[in-house]
């Protein structure tokens, strides 16, 4: 070793190890400066704005009246708004009832026909806003009636089978309840409920007689009979040990009409009589209107609605006034009847209630708002027809009362 130098040490020729620390420091340093540069070679200036000075708005749109006036049918109506600024195009007009938007279904500068929302209530704002337009028009108060609604709380261990009305518009329904028998309840318009009769049984079909009796069948070959609070009695019994009745009603005479699944249909006169009719079928629903007698049937697995004319209590020949399962594929189990002539037809199909009218032209009543199946009818107070709901796999037994517009024939 050489004078004045001194000996190096082992640790002055190690390599010295980075931190963490300093790694990171560096990788941020470098990011920061790439990130410098690169927004250096991009930027361009200010990014053009949305904002159009020299756009003008559309006129506002104003609404003058609505029709019908005062309320509609909700789910059901077309309703016509009259006012100006409105778009021809029908999808650049928004319709408000409320915070729900309605179908446009046809548009004029003046005009828009909108179908009404199924959310009845009787405090709604209509307003409108169009495409282009900076405000919505004015608003217009306005009612939506329920066209649909359930009627007397059914509970969800109730089911109901059957019913049948008074003059007074008392309901009077045959009611299951955990799966037995809980007699016959008699529910006022208001939903009121207070016990009739006590039953073990399920009533199918019944009817309030001018004595002020409830007479009822249950698919067996009698006729029963009960008043308020009294125990069942049989009334009549077909004489034939075969025959099942699970349908009946009254004409105007106070003959008895009862039919099932049988060979033949029967008149019961007030005297208690009874007289059989051939018809082969599975009767369903029997009403009686203006002269004739008709049948809810199925024959030849053919669902249909059959009518005899009837004169001094003797019916002429059978004819096939409608057929269901040609109209929605489904059976027709529940007839009623308006003092107009239209008819109610209540099936299982999905939209279950058709109406007939007179010439014999059918059509879906309030397509998309009832639910299957319909079992039974009654009028109460005009212009409610109430509907059991019938339990199938997608819908739960229930009480239905809709507006129909029309007044009962009872």
């Amino acid at each position: 070793m050489k004078p004045g130098f001194a000996a190096p040490r082992h640790s002055d020729f190690a390599v010295r190890k980075p931190t963490f620390g300093s790694v990171a420091r560096s990788y941020v340093g470098a990011a920061a400066l790439l990130f410098a540069f690169a927004m250096a070679g991009c930027d361009s200036g200010p990014a053009p704005s949305l904002y159009d000075p020299d756009r003008a708005s559309g006129p506002d749109p104003a609404i003058t009246s609505i029709e019908p006036a005062g309320f509609a049918l909700a789910g059901v109506d077309i309703v016509t708004l009259a006012g100006s600024n409105f778009s021809a195009d029908a999808a650049n007009n928004l319709v408000y009832f409320n915070e729900v938007r309605a179908e446009v279904a046809e548009a004029s500068p003046t005009s828009l026909k909108v179908k009404a929302p199924a959310t009845p209530g009787a405090d709604i704002e209509v307003r409108v806003s169009v495409l282009g337009a900076e405000n919505y028009s004015n608003g217009i108060p306005y009612r939506l009636e329920a066209a649909v609604e359930s009627f007397g709380e059914i509970a969800g261990f109730e089911e109901p089978f059957s019913i049948t009305s008074d003059l007074a518009g008392n309901l009077y329904v045959s009611m299951n309840v955990n799966g037995r028998s809980a007699g016959v309840l008699r529910m006022a318009p208001d939903g009121t409920r207070s016990p009739f009769i006590e039953s073990n049984f399920i009533w199918r079909s019944m009817a309030y007689g001018t004595d002020d009796m409830l007479y009822a069948v249950r698919g067996v070959r009698a006729v029963f009979r009960f008043m308020e609070g009294g125990r069942q009695q049989v009334w009549v019994a077909v004489p034939d040990n075969a025959v099942r009745l699970s349908a009946m009603t009254f004409d105007p005479d106070n003959n008895m009409w009862a039919g099932g699944n049988n060979e033949n249909i029967y008149r019961i006169a007030p005297d208690k009589s009874v007289e059989a009719f051939p018809f082969e079928a599975n009767v369903r629903a029997l009403r009686f209107f203006d002269g004739y007698l008709y049948a809810a049937a199925t024959r030849d697995n053919a669902s249909g609605i059959w009518r005899w004319p009837v004169a001094g209590g003797e019916p002429g020949e059978a004819e096939r006034y409608f057929d269901v399962t040609g109209a929605n594929g489904a059976e027709a189990l529940a007839l009623a009847f308006a003092t107009n002539g239209d008819l109610f037809v209540g099936t299982n199909g999905a939209d279950p209630v058709l109406l007939v009218e007179p010439g014999g032209e059918g059509s879906v009543l309030y397509p998309g708002l009832l639910l299957p199946a319909a079992a039974s009818f009654a009028w109460g107070d005009a212009p409610n027809l109430y509907m059991v709901q019938g339990r199938t796999d997608a819908t739960t037994p229930d009480l239905i009362r809709i507006n129909t517009r029309r007044e009962g024939a009872r």
